[in-house]
């Protein structure tokens, strides 16, 4: 194992860095040069820390690893990307990141509770004021056992659909890497995985009020109104929005409305638990508004997903869904 290394990233997750630092070292993570040995550091110091997490959480990573090792070539490439993905926003962002963040912006908790819902699982938590939370797939959530102080404040990153019990004098807090959202009694959809270019904020019932992380008000929603907001900008839209299509995938479905290709894909590689190689063409801006049946198989998503596109094929491999120009196929390539 090389120990520069390790001193590198032991020192990173040990310790609160600054935004320009954190980004730099989430770039070398996911660079390709010397990853075996990236990896095995990684791998040592999840496993160090393996007793913070949900058991579900270790063998998902143990599923990763074993992936990489036993996959060579374009598959290996692919395989690698996700295995980047859990290590750096999994390993170091969820478990040592999120909850220093935590902690730093809530004085008074008691023990916090992590859980990680893997991708292709979804899970819902009972906090200890009666508020409930639907996680969706890879997703995690920071809370304390028992709510102290003037506010309930949680740590979201992922997908969580609230339905919170009323209390005027705490009100409820959900933080995220880029806002947080503030209620008194309510039920809202919050839409913040840290690798997504928006947060999307979706009202059913009550009111919630959406502030940026010092407080300051950025807008007030009511039912069915959705505020999205660009992470990168920090420019923020607000919509109407019928909040059931945002919170359907509670119930199992799966809807997607003027979504992208890219973040259809994306949210298809959370729910399946599958990693999806595309051809280059198809990775277009166009935006599409399509909605599945409860619990819908993946090979019946990917049939309409390809007959939507138009003129694609694919084929599923292990957890590779690879989808194929057929006039490339002919030549001889993917």
């Amino acid at each position: 194992m090389n120990n520069t290394y390790f001193k590198i990233l032991k020192t990173f997750i040990s310790n609160k860095n600054n935004e320009a630092l954190t980004k730099r070292v989430w770039e070398w993570l996911v660079d390709s040069n010397n990853q075996r040995e990236k990896d095995e550091v990684l791998f040592v110091l999840w496993s160090e820390r393996a007793d913070e997490a949900d058991k579900s959480t270790l063998q998902s990573l143990r599923k990763f690893k074993n992936s990489v090792k036993h996959n060579s070539g374009q598959k290996r490439t692919y395989v690698f990307r996700r295995w980047a993905q859990v290590a750096a926003t999994l390993l170091l962002c969820m478990i040592s990141f999120a909850t220093a963040y935590f902690i730093n912006s809530n004085n008074k908790t008691s023990d916090l509770v992590e859980v990680y819902v893997p991708k292709g699982e979804r899970k819902q938590i009972v906090l200890s004021d009666n508020s409930t939370v639907y996680l969706n797939s890879n997703t995690l959530l920071v809370y304390p056992k028992s709510f102290e102080g003037e506010s309930r404040m949680v740590y979201l990153m992922g997908e969580g659909n609230f339905s919170v019990t009323r209390d005027p004098k705490h009100p409820f807090i959900v933080k995220t890497k880029n806002q947080k959202v503030k209620v008194l009694g309510t039920q809202f959809n919050l839409h913040a995985y840290p690798e997504d270019s928006q947060t999307i904020t979706t009202l059913e019932t009550g009111k919630v009020v959406v502030q940026d992380l010092d407080d300051k008000e950025i807008a007030a929603l009511n039912p069915n109104e959705q505020l999205i907001y660009n992470n990168q900008t920090k420019a923020f839209q607000k919509n109407k929005a019928e909040a059931s299509l945002y919170s359907g995938w509670t119930k199992g479905e799966l809807n997607f409305v003027s979504t992208t290709l890219k973040e259809i894909f994306t949210t298809i590689e959370r729910v399946y638990d599958v990693h999806i190689v595309l051809p280059m063409h198809i990775t277009t801006n166009d935006v599409y508004t399509i909605k599945f049946k409860p619990n819908t198989s993946l090979i019946e998503v990917i049939n309409i997903i390809t007959k939507t596109i138009g003129n694609i094929e694919y084929t599923i491999k292990d957890e590779n869904v690879i989808l194929i120009d057929p006039i490339k196929k002919k030549k001889g390539g993917l």
